[in-house]
């Protein structure tokens, strides 16, 4: 399997210090950037990475903001995205209000992450002319 960036593009990306499970974030973030991206033609290498610059800059970033989405969310790929962790859904700070959804909300929001490209990831991949608008 191809993998569009690496835990040091991921540390840049974010602006903080990989997750430790970066290289799996990444390797799934890579699949559904290549599952996003099958109908694009673009220069390869031998092995299927993409040579011209902005097709690697845009797969890498896409890559990147897919999962630092993924690692904000705690999820974990390997778990197929199941973390059953509280997460908060509405915060107030006068007198200090915290409402939170339900494990199974939590739980399918995850999940999600697993198997579709968060919105950042797609519109990195729409502008530089690798997908379709509807993904």
């Amino acid at each position: 399997m191809l993998v569009y960036a690496t835990a040091t593009d991921l540390a840049d990306w974010t602006g903080s210090a990989a997750p430790s499970n970066a290289v799996q974030l990444l390797r799934t973030a890579s699949g559904l950037v290549a599952d996003a991206t099958v109908t694009a033609w673009y220069a390869t290498d031998a092995s299927g990475m993409p040579t011209t610059s902005y097709v690697v800059d845009a797969m890498r970033d896409a890559t990147c903001a897919h999962a630092a989405a993924m690692a904000a969310a705690k999820v974990d790929p390997l778990a197929a995205g199941a973390n059953t962790a509280r997460t908060a859904s509405r915060k107030k700070v006068g007198t200090a209000e915290v409402e939170y959804a339900d494990a199974a909300q939590a739980a399918a929001a995850r999940a999600a992450l697993v198997d579709t490209l968060c919105p950042d990831a797609v519109r990195i991949l729409r502008a530089a002319g690798l997908t379709s608008s509807v993904l």
